[in-house]
């Protein structure tokens, strides 16, 4: 186990500085100043780098090349929003040159740019769309209230944009006192498709997306726990079979490499050893026969280190969350004296008083695309030590506890849908 161990993060080390220099291109386009589009590779990036720049390339072998907002009037990826060279206002009125992603795209367009909104009516300019408060003159104050009343600038821009084809008085309550991405985008799209239905076009990334799979391995651990009737006991490493299912969850629209995962395990599970505690008049020795049902609910974060669509190195944390369905114990024990040889023999039938527990997990893996619907994914997962939650208090309690000590080790491979 331990060579497998070494040899899988091994190759994660090696893959991960190729995968990380590595740049992700995806299919898109670049609109040149002449207003030629040329199709290529557009690299795909998060965050602020997208309205700084666009680094394009026509071919997978030919060289690529940074595009700035004054070099060409719009980029992007298919299937995605696409950013477009405007002149966007400043605070203090002075223009900037810059990509802003389209929202929504018709007679009137909707951009964002750094959770800001802007509008534009047939290339008009931009104008900002935002909800301005005025404590000034208007504001009073009862007791240690303050109430602060909203202006109607937002609103008169709004219904001035869309005279021509009024929009239904349900989406225009709905921005009076707050400015939600979705609200507005619904209004600019009821008007798009009230003046000219066949040119409006709608961009928008999913919220939540899940991956759903099924997965088998191998658990390994030396189970620690404690008996009343001898020492601490630590058992030899033992494997186990593990199987259950992955659910995945990540949001596009605010990243693809950050997600929550949630691996459902099952496993029924034999652990045994012998045991031998010498003392200076006597020594104890034995054997123990530990079978098991447990549940396992492990939640981490997991992070992608490349955005490569063919391969996915990722890490991992979180926290395990143990249950011991049902669970039976059995051993022998003997204890020998050293002054007259005398063997004292007994056994004993139990089970583990640790119903719950808890543990810090890390895991390492890489997904790999087998098509565009399914993946495979292999992963390590190491627990470190346990949070037991139930605590032997009763000093003739029988059963044998959990150690905190304890820690697991997972390989396994899942086969996932998209």
């Amino acid at each position: 186990m331990k060579q497998v161990l070494l040899y899988w993060l091994a190759a994660v080390a090696l893959l991960t500085p190729l995968c990380s220099t590595a740049q992700t291109f995806r299919p898109g386009f670049i609109v040149q100043a002449a207003g030629d589009t040329t199709k290529g590779l557009v690299r795909y990036r998060e965050g602020r780098q997208n309205y700084k720049s666009c680094i394009f390339k026509t071919a997978e072998d030919a060289d690529t090349k940074e595009y700035l907002p004054a070099d060409i009037l719009a980029y992007g990826i298919a299937g995605e929003a696409p950013f477009m060279s405007k002149e966007v206002p400043a605070i203090d009125g002075t223009l900037n040159r810059m990509f802003i992603e389209v929202l929504e795209q018709g007679k009137l367009m909707l951009y964002t740019q750094d959770n800001l909104l802007y509008l534009e009516k047939e290339n008009s300019g931009l104008k900002h769309l935002y909800l301005q408060t005025d404590d000034q003159d208007i504001t009073r104050h009862i007791g240690e209230q303050k109430t602060v009343n909203t202006s109607t600038q937002h609103l008169i821009l709004l219904n001035s944009l869309t005279l021509d084809c009024p929009v239904p008085d349900k989406l225009m309550l709905k921005v009076q006192k707050r400015l939600l991405v979705s609200d507005v985008t619904a209004i600019v799209r009821s008007y798009n498709t009230c003046v000219a239905p066949a040119n409006n076009v709608s961009y928008k990334k999913t919220w939540l997306k899940a991956e759903v799979g099924m997965f088998a391995g191998s658990y390994s651990t030396a189970i620690q726990f404690n008996h009343k009737s001898s020492e601490p006991t630590k058992l030899d490493m033992s494997h186990n079979l593990v199987y259950g299912a992955i659910l995945n969850f990540t949001s596009p629209k605010r990243s693809e490499r950050i997600s929550v995962q949630v691996e459902p395990t099952y496993s029924k599970e034999r652990h045994s050893s012998t045991f031998r505690h010498p003392k200076e008049s006597y020594v104890t020795y034995g054997n123990y026969n530990i079978n098991m049902t447990r549940l396992s609910i492990p939640v981490f974060l997991r992070y992608k280190l490349t955005l490569d669509k063919r391969i996915n190195p990722y890490v991992g944390f979180g926290i395990a969350n143990d249950y011991i369905l049902n669970s039976r114990v059995r051993g022998n024990q003997n204890t020998e004296y050293h002054y007259n040889g005398h063997i004292e023999a007994g056994t004993f039938n139990s089970e583990i008083g640790t119903k719950f527990s808890h543990a810090l997990t890390a895991a390492v893996g890489s997904r790999f695309q087998l098509s565009e619907r399914q993946d495979l994914l292999l992963q390590f997962r190491y627990e470190f030590g346990r949070y037991i939650a139930d605590t032997r208090g009763n000093p003739m309690d029988n059963r044998i506890f959990m150690s905190n000590k304890q820690t697991g080790m997972y390989l396994t491979a899942a086969f996932v849908i998209k």
